[in-house]
């Protein structure tokens, strides 16, 4: 995980995102962020990318991502428990939208949780972004 210090991938400086190693290294590189243990901010994010790991505080259902998406995107998810969040037990519903996606809880969460997730490319369709 990174903490940016400026701006990327749509993501606001000062939040702490997941990406890919490589891209991880080459930010923290030309000093756009440095290395976290985490966790992720919690919140809706926007990004451009077609994948990544977003976070839900406690108390939250449900998160945003504002992005180059349709009501026809396709994503699969994986939502990454806290151990100690026993509620929170997976995604029950990602509705998908002109311009954004939301993925819903089966249940408020008792402690932040993080969702994995990524655009998924069907049939041989390029993404929308």
């Amino acid at each position: 995980m990174i903490l940016l210090s400026r701006p990327y991938g749509g993501y606001a400086a000062g939040t702490i995102v997941q990406f890919q190693t490589a891209t991880e290294l080459s930010l923290i590189g030309q000093n756009l962020g440095t290395s976290s243990v985490g966790p992720v901010t919690p919140g809706n994010v926007t990004t451009n990318q077609t994948n990544g790991r977003v976070g839900i505080a406690a108390a939250g259902t449900s998160v945003t991502i504002t992005g180059p998406y349709t009501t026809e995107s396709k994503f699969g998810v994986n939502l990454s428990n806290a151990a100690a969040d026993t509620t929170a037990l997976y995604v029950s519903r990602v509705v998908p939208a002109a311009g954004s996606v939301t993925f819903f809880l089966n249940a408020a969460a008792t402690a932040a949780v993080t969702i994995d997730w990524e655009q998924i490319n069907l049939s041989g369709k390029t993404p929308t972004n």
